[in-house]
């Protein structure tokens, strides 16, 4: 079935989608002998390296066909031709290779993989995706990759990413324009309303439009009849040479694309976060790390600083999620300020003494509001001295009085003894 779906591979890269628990591709070699004796396979050519290219033969797509479920899309039949001559394409197993690697990974399995899957668009030349990823429910439901392997100028992949774009902001069938276009402007998840890719696509689940992945190999050059064969510090130059111009085509590629992958801001008065609905996701990545690294490869996300993992990498955590936090924060801010400020305007209408004009304390200015008209507007400790000046006045009466009252006692008696 591997074979319906890529056409022609090696073992080495239908290990991993048919046989992805075994620690080597042995068994995935004695499978496709048995299938050669079946006349379900046939060997196109040898490569280089010694490894035998497989592709199925009439029978066995018929076999596969009935086997795969209906509308699965498969790969042309290779026609036979003799000999070494046989030509074929490094890019397709390169692709094969890719999907391997990413099942490996743990992103999608041998069906979830379809090859050369057509975006049309109006009016324009159709988009053929090399690699499409459906694994509905998966950390990864969808991902959209090209791989490159330096035969295409950066301004070619350039517009590949802006015809992807373009395709995922088509309207889905039967939406009226005036409707689509009003969708497009509203903001979140909402502009995807009436777009046709959710139609095609299973949900992201994440902010966005459908993932594409970049996935980068190096050029392979034929090696001329008699070349001495590199030794071994010339392939480690060779290979560290490779990778730093990958290196540097990922970063051309991303400068150059930046108004496909540019998520702008939300608007808002200290929103940093950005709007990931109205961004096409970009992860680039390439083969020698896919294989050294396997599911902790690196991957750079466009627009972003350093290497992630491929779900870190297709997570936007300065989107929603960010915005969701700063308009929280930003609420907090406002409801403190309006507190400070009715809090500003109850000082400027609190109460003073009338005597020594220091403000009322809550609990006495609550009290002269219980007590309405009949305040003396003093503070508590004018109060309190009030109060002490009057009881000291009393008692300088009391002790007037209790004098007064001694003395004419006194004078009364000695009127009655003279």
């Amino acid at each position: 079935m591997s074979l319906a779906l890529f056409q022609r591979a090696t073992a080495r890269e239908l290990w991993h989608l048919v046989l992805p628990g075994q620690r080597i591709d042995k068994a995935t070699r004695d499978a496709i002998g048995d299938l050669e004796d079946a006349g379900r396979v046939r060997q196109e050519l040898r490569l280089p390296d010694g490894r035998k290219l497989w592709c199925l033969t009439a029978a066995g797509r018929r076999e596969a066909a009935a086997l795969l479920p209906a509308g699965t899309k498969l790969s042309a039949l290779r026609p036979e031709r003799d000999g070494r001559a046989a030509a074929f394409s490094e890019h397709a197993l390169d692709v094969a290779a890719t999907a391997g690697l990413l099942a490996r990974a743990g992103f999608g399995h041998l069906e979830a993989f379809t090859t050369e899957v057509e975006h049309a668009i109006p009016h324009r030349r159709s988009l053929f995706a090399d690699l499409v990823l459906r694994d509905p429910g998966a950390d990864v439901p969808v991902l959209l990759v090209e791989v490159d392997r330096e035969n295409e100028g950066v301004g070619t992949l350039v517009e590949k990413l802006a015809t992807y774009r373009a395709w995922c902001e088509l309207p889905a069938k039967g939406t009226a324009k005036a409707a689509f276009e009003t969708s497009m402007r509203r903001p979140g998840a909402r502009t995807h309303a009436l777009r046709l890719w959710p139609t095609v696509y299973p949900p992201t689940g994440r902010e966005g439009l459908p993932p594409v992945a970049l996935v980068f190999e190096a050029s392979r050059k034929r090696t001329r009849p008699g070349t001495k064969p590199l030794t071994p510090e010339q392939k480690k130059e060779k290979t560290k040479a490779d990778h730093l111009r990958l290196l540097r085509r990922i970063q051309a590629v991303e400068t150059a694309s930046e108004t496909s992958w540019y998520a702008p801001p939300y608007r808002g008065d200290n929103i940093t976060a950005r709007d990931h609905h109205r961004a096409l996701p970009i992860v680039a990545t390439t083969l020698p790390l896919l294989r050294r690294f396997g599911a902790g490869a690196p991957w750079h996300r466009f627009g972003r600083d350093g290497w992630h993992t491929l779900a870190a990498g297709l997570d936007n955590p300065d989107g929603d999620e960010l915005l969701h936090a700063e308009r929280a924060a930003a609420d907090q801010v406002h409801q403190e300020r309006e507190q400070e400020r009715q809090k500003a305007e109850r000082e400027r209408h609190r109460p003073a003494c009338t005597r020594c004009k220091a403000p009322f304390s809550d609990e006495r200015w609550e009290m002269r509001e219980r007590a309405a008209w009949d305040d003396d507007g003093l503070c508590e400790r004018c109060r309190q001295a009030a109060a002490d000046q009057q009881a000291r006045e009393e008692a300088e009466r009391e002790r007037a009085a209790t004098e007064a009252s001694a003395e004419a006692k006194r004078r009364g008696s000695w009127w009655r003894r003279s």
